[in-house]
């Protein structure tokens, strides 16, 4: 049932003149009195009393008053209500990261967005290979990550450059580079559970195939066999900023690098919450 007609019937009712009400409303008169014919027909039901003194309800739309006002005001209850969640729906940017961007910039760079921009919030998640699947599917509004997977919507932010981790007494000098072949001779630890895209693709590009171990650790757990010399491994800038473990770490003999950036929807109905968090993104410095 369309509220709208019934919202015009009561007002018809209360003006006691269609012709009114049409001015009113910026309807014809034959227009409008099509439309009340047609809530009749939908119901069933004469509602209107038509004569010289104008219009009334008949003792049917009578009795039906009461719960066209009811249907009326629960109508105006879920209309603000829906208007609540769109709005709670725009102001709240559901973002996945990489773990190495939540541990380094990403919180600063929310706390600053948000002391700007109090009305929006976050929903943070952190992944990996799979934040591209999440944004595909729809589950989150912006991924933040690497550009292991070649896409035209990836828009770097930073570069992060790899640097070899080694154990303390490993033997080079400081201010050394340490030679990427080095990683056919000797044990080499792949991050991530074996399934470390950037440092997979960045080797596969020198030709290199690395004398690889069996590990299935993250990051940190890595660095933890590095210090206690079971190998050495290749690991990006912002992962080594929460490195605690007693372990050397060397700049590379060839410049090897991944970019930081963010993937999200720009288009037409694209968040605008979203979209003002890429721009604060894009102009700030990392």
């Amino acid at each position: 049932m369309d509220t709208n007609k019934i919202k015009v019937l009561l007002q018809a009712v209360e003006n006691g003149s269609l012709l009114n009400t049409a001015a009113k409303l910026g309807y014809t008169q034959a227009g409008l009195t099509h439309m009340m014919n047609s809530l009749e027909n939908e119901l069933g039901v004469v509602l209107l009393q038509r004569g010289k003194f104008g219009v009334k309800l008949t003792e049917e739309g009578e009795r039906l008053s009461p719960y066209f006002r009811e249907l009326i005001r629960v109508g105006e209850k879920i209309e603000r209500q829906v208007d609540v969640i769109l709005e709670q729906k725009a102001s709240t940017i559901r973002l996945a990261s990489i773990s190495s961007v939540v541990r380094t910039w990403l919180p600063d760079a929310m706390q600053d967005f948000q002391k700007e921009n109090p009305e929006i919030s976050f929903e943070l998640k952190e992944g990996d290979d799979r934040l591209y699947h999440w944004f595909d599917q729809g589950r989150i509004d912006m991924c933040i990550t690497s550009n292991m997977v070649k896409r035209k919507d990836f828009v770097p932010l930073m570069q992060d450059d790899f640097f070899a981790v080694l154990p303390s007494d490993y033997l080079l000098q400081e201010g050394e580079n340490f030679p990427l072949r080095k990683v056919e001779e000797e044990d080499f630890l792949f991050p991530s559970c074996a399934d470390d895209y950037d440092v997979g693709r960045l080797l596969a590009a020198q030709g290199i195939s690395p004398n690889r171990q069996s590990t299935y650790v993250d990051d940190n757990s890595v660095m933890s066999m590095v210090a206690r010399g079971f190998g050495f491994s290749l690991l990006p800038s912002l992962v080594l900023k929460n490195c605690h473990e007693k372990v050397k770490v060397a700049p590379l003999d060839v410049q090897c690098s991944r970019k930081i950036g963010m993937i999200y929807n720009n288009g037409k109905n694209g968040s605008p919450a979203v979209k003002k968090f890429a721009d604060f993104l894009k102009n700030r410095k990392f």
